[in-house]
This record gives C-alpha cells, structure tokens and sequence, in this order.
C-alpha cells in the first residue's frame, strides 16, 4: 500500500489514479471481456456491502480502493468509509499464496496498536480476493520526505514520527512478527499528525523453521513484498526474517527523514556493501545518537542495533545538562502538585462497582497493553506522552478504580526506588533524585520514595 492517501476528488473509471504506472493502465482498459477474472471499476460493489468510490494506491500487489461500507451506512457510523486492498491476478490465481495471506492477515489483526493500520477482514466475492482495513485521511510518509528542504527535518520535529515508526516495530517484534517491507511508502501520517504503520498483512513471523507443522508457506519476499533500497543484506540473502531486518529499514528511512536523503543514496545493501560505501554523518545529532543510528545502518546484521527499543534509547540521548535542568524544575512542580496529585489514584470504595460500556472496555484494555509493553522496555515515566505513567494515567481517567493500572503505577514507582538507590550507591546523586522524582510522579505518597528524597535533600 505505497499510497494510502485521500484523493481531491473520485476518479471516474477512466481516468488513471497516479501510481498507476502505463503497463498496468493498458492492461487494465484493453483486458477482454471475455476474461474470467476482470479487473473492476469504480461504482463496483463487493460482497453487496463494499461500493468502490476512488482508486486510492496501486502496487505490486493489487490495488487500494476508497469503499462505502453500506452496513456502516446504515447503522449511520459517522465513519462509514474502509479501504480494500484487491489483490492483483497473479496473487489470487496462486492457492498457495491466497491461504498463506489469510494467515498473515490474522497475524496483522492481533497487532492492536495506535501506531498500526486495523485491518479487518480478508474476503472474497467471486474472482476478487480483498483485505479490508481501516480509511486514513492524510499523506504518506514520501511525500512528506519529497516536500522537505535539502537540510531534512529538524530532529525535535521529526521525533514524534521516529518515535511513532518504532512503537510499531517494536510491539510487532514483541508479537514475534517482522514487518520485512518497512519503508516511507508503508508509513502514513494521518490528519491527526499520528503515525501509522501499514502493509504488516504481507508480514513474516520471526525465526520460522521451516519443517514446523505451523509454518506459514507465504513468503512476502518471494512474491515481491521487498524494497531493495530498504531491505537488509539478509533479506536479500533470503534469510530468515529476524527483527534487526526492520530496524535496518527503520535506521534508513530516519535517515532519510533526517537528511532528505537515503544513506545509500537508494542502492541496495548488497551495492553498498560492495562499494564499501559509509553513510554521512548528520551533524544536528550528537556523538552518541549517530553512533545509534549508524549502528541500525550496519549492512551485517550481527553488527546492527538488537531491538527497536535499544536503537530509540540511543537516539533519546541528552547531555548531563538536559537531565540536572530537567530534575531541577520537576521539584518545583512535584512541591507544587503533591497534594493535588495525591488525589488522582483514588483508593477504591468497599465493593465499588464502575460500568463501562464496551468501546471504553476495549480502549482500557489497549492501553493496559500498551503500559505493559513500555514498562518491559524501559519507557517508565518518558518520553512525554508515550510511557508506562501516561497510559495508565489515562485507563485511570476511564475507569478511576482500575485495579491494574493502580498496580501498574505502584510497580513504576518501585522499580525507580530501586534506581534510585543503585545510583546513590554509584555515587550519583543527580540520576538518584531524577529517579526519585519519576516516582514520586507516579506515586507522590510512596514512603521509600519520600524518605529517600529527605536523604538526598539533607
């Protein structure tokens, strides 16, 4: 899906949507009538639901159509539009192909996450096989990249985007799925600003063996789901798909977001291992954020950044000065706020009952999910709105007596106590009182906490 883009307006069956490239424009104007599997037009419907309205991407897979969901309609959602992925003949004439992408689907529908596509279905009506999925309205992540000055993005406004990419990645690895087709084109920003990272239906699941009984015969690569200039030195080698496969691709489109430029100027990692060619450095980045990136840009994988998460971190990297700032006006607003702060973790009343209607049930559950994955990398109290603290701040802003995010908030300020006091014993007094005043965040009542920080007050 290399362009998930909302159109200016519908396109009538004659006209040709760009990325529409001219063989597949012929082929689709002169194929004969006769053919048992024509291709369809716009005002067709799909399983008397789907009505075609717009061509909205086309690519080596199919094409993507901007569908009116009459079911929706006449519930009267005020959203009743989806996108379907049609899959092109050469995928649905190939059985193989067709049970193994339903598999891959099911995969992509377990990848609950803010930062990934919803994909709902995958169906057929007669000939045409279609994936059902979530409508975005916004731009691509390419045309964002074309539109940038020769300079790049500047990092404190790309950092929402890069932050964005790799909450996907990294809760897909946690779910043992390896996007391997990671590119700008597979990455949409949407009206809202939020990143969505899309196409994980072609995914591959990491470390498959392939004489297990559960192995999924669908090879994305094999059936073109690669981009060479994105695509590790072992995906081209036909490797098994590991996660340091998409944190190449994402070492090379934060590059690339960064410069306006691709590090290897779109060669291949196999070209560029060849020519022994070396990515610029970007001078906006300090020693160890480059280091960071460039070690996700490592053409061999055993050289290359091991988790989505410890690449982020390095990218995430402040000067001493940032923190001793950063900890030195959060005393001011913990003095501040403590009492007012006290009162946001209620203690639940005796057999108190708090009803939730099922869309809020479902949103407390995703962002327990959420908490539960940032508190497992590390991402306690930062950064700003994507941590453990923030989502369950907000299960307790649906549901004030929700038991597991009371719990969740009580683990957080534990596990900084125990920072704390592993600093303080390294003689690090100013990560020791930044480690104190993240918990007190979460916990502001938390004894060890407050007698630990009249220790390191006195």
């Amino acid at each position: 899906m290399d362009h998930l883009s909302k159109s200016g307006e519908d396109l009538a069956p004659t006209e040709v949507h760009p990325g529409f490239d001219e063989t597949e424009r012929i082929q689709y104007r002169n194929e004969p009538t006769s053919q048992p599997k024509p291709f369809l037009q716009i005002g067709a419907i799909l399983k008397d639901r789907f009505v075609l309205e717009e061509i909205i991407g086309s690519g080596g897979m199919g094409m993507v159509f901007k569908a009116l969901d009459l079911r929706k309609k006449e519930a009267k959602d005020k959203d009743p539009y989806v996108a379907l992925k049609v899959l092109s003949q050469e995928f649905r004439d190939n059985p193989l192909s067709l049970i193994a992408l339903q598999r891959e689907t099911k995969r992509a529908q377990t990848l609950s996450h803010p930062n990934i596509i919803n994909v709902f279905d995958f169906d057929r009506d007669g000939p045409h096989v279609f994936m059902s999925m979530e409508y975005l309205k916004g731009r691509p992540l390419t045309e964002l990249i074309r539109a940038l000055p020769k300079t790049g993005m500047p990092f404190k406004k790309a950092w929402p985007i890069i932050q964005g990419m790799a909450e996907a990645l990294a809760y897909a690895h946690k779910k043992n799925i390896v996007h391997s087709d990671f590119k700008p084109g597979n990455v949409f920003i949407d009206e809202n600003n939020e990143v969505k990272v899309l196409d994980f239906g072609i995914a591959c699941a990491a470390g498959r063996a392939e004489t297990s009984a559960e192995t999924t015969i669908f090879n994305a690569r094999a059936l073109g789901a690669l981009t060479p200039a994105y695509a590790s030195l072992e995906m081209l080698e036909n490797q098994i798909p590991d996660p340091r496969d998409d944190i190449y691709a994402l070492g090379c489109v934060v590059y690339e977001l960064l410069t306006g430029k691709h590090p290897f100027g779109k060669l291949s990692a196999e070209k560029a291992l060849e020519l022994d060619l070396q990515p610029k450095s970007i001078p906006s980045l300090n020693g160890r954020q480059w280091r960071g990136l460039r070690h996700a840009l490592a053409l061999r994988r055993n050289d290359r950044a091991a988790t989505v998460d410890q690449f982020i971190k390095d990218l995430q990297s402040r000067s001493p000065v940032f923190y001793w700032a950063w900890g030195a006006g959060f005393i001011i607003i913990i003095a501040a706020g403590l009492n007012i702060y006290s009162n946001f973790i209620p203690a639940p009343p005796p057999q108190a009952e708090f009803k939730l209607t099922p869309e809020k049930k479902a949103k407390v559950n995703n962002l327990l999910e959420v908490a539960a994955i940032h508190f497992d990398v590390g991402y306690l109290t930062a950064p700003s709105g994507s941590n453990a603290l923030w989502a369950y701040q907000e299960v307790l802003k649906i549901d004030p007596y929700n038991a597991q995010a009371i719990k969740g908030m009580q683990k957080i300020a534990d596990n900084l106590e125990q920072k704390a006091w592993e600093a303080y014993e390294r003689g690090d007094r100013s990560e020791s009182l930044k480690n104190v005043l993240e918990g007190l965040e979460a916990v502001p009542t938390h004894k060890g906490l407050l007698e630990f920080k009249r220790r390191l007050e006195n």
